[in-house]
């Protein structure tokens, strides 16, 4: 399928969206292609380790970006996206030989990271050698080691790992590694929600400090946790709905500005943080700090468990309730944090605002979260029936179509640039992993957005 790079016009209608939803099949079996081309069964990881901005490979020697750095994060990820792509693509026509290569390397991807696992007390980290030993940097950069698992809470390569795994294990019909995977997603759970989770990212972008902090309780963990109750939900687990109903209801009850709960803020306003107190965690210069693109990735997330959970068919009447009703506030949430993280020229969401000055505080632009933003206006399409709604969540995903556009490149596997700044030049600022994306925020969410958008009439 050829690639088009169409865009939609200033007044946008259903029409325009499913006229570009072939670059979407295109740019995905591009991107997936191509990851599946650079494979080798000898490197049993997926191998992303390519500059978006040059087009040439890392160094293999370079210590965060070379074939020696395994990043829990990228390769949980990939496990996600490799079981994604392989469902989507056995309705493509013409597609099954690449079907049969990705299912292959599923399986050795899977297999590696159990390995690592079992080598490493279960865990996963940010940063890896091969086997699954963990390391840190550093101030110089330089790789050192880390405490052991067995000392060190569960993180988010724990997190992406045990949803990657249950992915990869529901689609490869392993009922071992089902259960096994299920139960590694249940250890995560019960520490975010004892408040024991950890990050594990080890910040490569001075602007976008990851350091933990005492008292400071972010909305990520839980967000994420919404893919794996999305899982659970649509392989029929009697918990899965309940659970990701407690993740949506957690997060828009305690990060989300809903019903004026907090005075001064907008409707819709969501923080990255709460405190001790539960309330919106400040810093000490007052900063209310939200990133813009993590709350309209919730959107998207919450929306797919939604549809999940009712599209499942077991959800008893008090739960079918609760859907509705946090269904009806995601709207509010998504155009209200769209128009505080997008700028328009040159086009994209920036990475940190301050909701009490009302201004952004990171006015570089990452391409992640325009592909989960369309995701996200999609799903909320779908659903509304107020016109207002109707046209705001059609903007929202032209203005975010046409954005990403930009940071697309049709002369390498059409990946996208990692990071543009407000000027709309690409830069070399990592935005969590120098590894580039293995089909996961961009892949996952447009394969969300075809479905969501074949559909509307």
């Amino acid at each position: 399928m050829t690639y088009q790079s169409l865009r939609i016009p200033e007044e946008p209608s259903v029409a325009d969206l499913k006229a570009v939803l072939p670059d979407y099949t295109a740019m995905c079996i591009t991107v997936i292609r191509a990851i599946a081309d650079r494979h080798d069964p000898a490197y049993p990881f997926i191998n992303t380790k390519l500059d978006l901005i040059t087009g040439q490979d890392f160094s293999a020697g370079d210590p965060i970006r070379g074939t020696g750095a395994i990043y829990g994060w990228i390769q949980g990820r990939a496990l996600e996206a490799l079981a994604g792509h392989s469902r989507w693509l056995a309705f493509e026509s013409g597609q099954q030989q690449l079907v049969d290569r990705l299912e292959t390397i599923t399986r050795q991807v899977l297999d590696q990271l159990r390995r690592m696992r079992d080598h490493n007390d279960g865990r996963l980290s940010f940063l890896m050698n091969p086997n699954g030993t963990p390391f840190g940097l550093d101030a110089n950069g330089r790789p050192c080691p880390l405490a052991d698992s067995e000392t060190r809470p569960p993180g988010f390569s724990d997190l992406f790992a045990s949803k990657g795994m249950y992915a990869a294990a529901l689609y490869l019909g392993d009922e071992g590694v089902i259960v096994e995977a299920r139960e590694y997603i249940d250890g995560v759970e019960e520490s975010i929600w004892d408040n024991t989770f950890r990050t594990d990212q080890i910040s490569l972008d001075p602007k976008n400090p990851v350091e933990p902090k005492s008292g400071y309780y972010p909305q990520g963990p839980f967000m994420i946790q919404l893919g794996s109750a999305a899982l659970l939900t649509d392989a029929g687990h009697p918990t899965g709905i309940e659970r990701g109903l407690a993740l949506v209801e957690h997060e828009l009850g305690s990060y989300a500005n809903v019903d004026e709960r907090v005075r001064g803020l907008e409707e819709g306003d969501f923080w990255e943080a709460v405190g001790e107190d539960g309330n919106p965690y400040r810093d000490d210069t007052g900063v209310l700090m939200s990133d813009p693109g993590h709350s309209l990735e919730f959107v998207g997330l919450a929306m797919k468990f939604i549809r999940a959970a009712e599209a499942a068919g077991y959800a008893d009447e008090d739960q079918a309730e609760r859907l509705a009703e946090a269904r009806d506030l995601l709207p509010t949430v998504l155009g209200r944090n769209f128009a505080n993280g997008f700028i328009p020229d040159p086009g994209g969401i920036s990475k940190a605002f301050d909701l009490v000055a009302r201004k952004h505080l990171n006015t570089d632009m990452p391409w992640w979260n325009l592909p989960e933003t369309i995701r996200s206006a999609a799903y909320c399409l779908a659903y509304s029936e107020d016109e207002t709604e109707k046209a705001m969540c059609l903007h929202v995903f032209r203005d975010c179509h046409n954005a990403f556009l930009d940071f697309v490149r049709p002369d390498l596997h059409l990946m996208a640039y990692q990071t543009r700044n407000a000027a709309g030049d690409p830069v070399a600022v990592i935005p969590a992993t120098a590894d580039a994306d293995p089909g996961y925020h961009t892949g996952l969410s447009l394969i969300d957005t075809i479905a969501v958008v074949e559909n509307l009439s």
